[in-house]
């Protein structure tokens, strides 16, 4: 009987030896990335109605969140009046680097400047000069900052600054968001000031304005609303799904136009779209049937190396150049 028990006793350690080594054979290991089945991929909700503080609030770029991801925005600043600006030289070039200064901060974006001349006459209706413009810079967006207007409305003499009447200046500048994929007008809106005291620059001198200016009346006004439309430009954005694209493919190297400066990370998973099958920022984006996973093997600042990933759901479908890559 005693050796009956002690055999069952036996018996049963070894079947819970057994069981736990089945467990942990189901575990990963410390490190080893576990695809996520492409069915049951987490996709954010439709957030794309959101607004303001509502927007920031649902998206916001929390590590490990696909919104933790930097998009690439290309900025550029032109004057649409230049000869109002005539005492301001350089206030273009000032304007849009502010304008990048002001994006950056908010640590959403991976912000480059231009100074094409061509965005000088780019109205609404150029989509192929957008796309162009955008892919080279490898951009998801497009800000065009546009002054309209810098009429001096009155201007005061010596004896009338004596009596306290200052000079006034009107500003008018308009902010314009594109997008790359399809160069399209993705939002607008036009902002305006009338600003008194020091507001007249620089004329005949061959000085330029530069950061100093910006401590001048009209300087911190204009900045002022260069900060103002970087924060409408991030309530817009926020709630977009980032995207970059696919540039190369060498054997199983996947190679993709982002790295991370835009918040990629070795292991991370993208989806792969169809060039045709990507909508317009404002309509949802819904995985299509032959879409799926790559996962990043190498990450450089502005360069990533992906890999098809396993359970991608790419089934049957071939990864091409061209290719769009977004975080759902």
């Amino acid at each position: 009987m005693t050796v009956t028990v002690y055999k069952l006793a036996i018996v049963a350690v070894v079947s819970l030896l057994l069981g736990g080594c089945a467990v942990m054979s189901e575990l990963p290991f410390i490190g080893q990335w576990v695809a996520p089945p492409a069915q049951e991929a987490a996709i954010p909700e439709d957030f794309s109605n959101l607004e303001g503080s509502a927007a920031l609030e649902a998206c916001a770029p929390d590590p490990g969140t696909p919104f933790s991801y930097r998009k690439a925005i290309l900025v550029a600043g032109t004057i649409s009046a230049p000869g109002l600006a005539k005492d301001l030289p350089g206030l273009s070039l000032l304007s849009s680097q502010r304008l990048q200064t002001h994006l950056g901060a908010l640590e959403r974006f991976n912000v480059h400047a231009t100074h094409d001349s061509s965005f000088e006459s780019m109205g609404t209706s150029t989509a192929g000069r957008v796309r162009q413009l955008g892919r080279e810079h490898a951009a998801q967006f497009v800000v065009k900052l546009e002054l309209e207007d810098l009429s001096v409305q009155s201007t005061a003499g010596w004896f009338d600054k004596l009596l306290g009447v200052a000079d006034e200046r009107n500003v008018q500048m308009s902010l314009y968001i594109y997008d790359v994929e399809y160069g399209a007008l993705f939002h607008s809106q036009q902002y305006q000031r009338l600003v008194t005291g020091d507001v007249i620059g620089y004329s005949g001198n061959g000085r330029t304005v530069g950061i100093p200016w910006l401590s001048t009346d009209l300087g911190k006004q204009i900045d002022e609303m260069l900060s103002a439309m970087s924060m409408r430009v991030n309530e817009k954005l926020a709630c977009i799904p980032f995207s970059a694209e696919i540039t190369t493919i060498r054997g199983n190297d996947i190679h993709i136009n982002a790295g991370f400066l835009h918040g990629f990370r070795t292991g991370d998973t993208l989806r792969v779209y169809r060039r045709t099958d990507v909508l317009a920022p404002e309509e949802r984006q819904m995985q299509g049937e032959n879409d799926g996973w790559i996962q990043l093997h190498t990450v450089f600042p502005n360069h990533s190396i992906a890999s098809t990933a396993q359970d991608n759901g790419l089934g049957g479908y071939r990864v091409e150049t061209g290719d769009v890559v977004r975080a759902w």
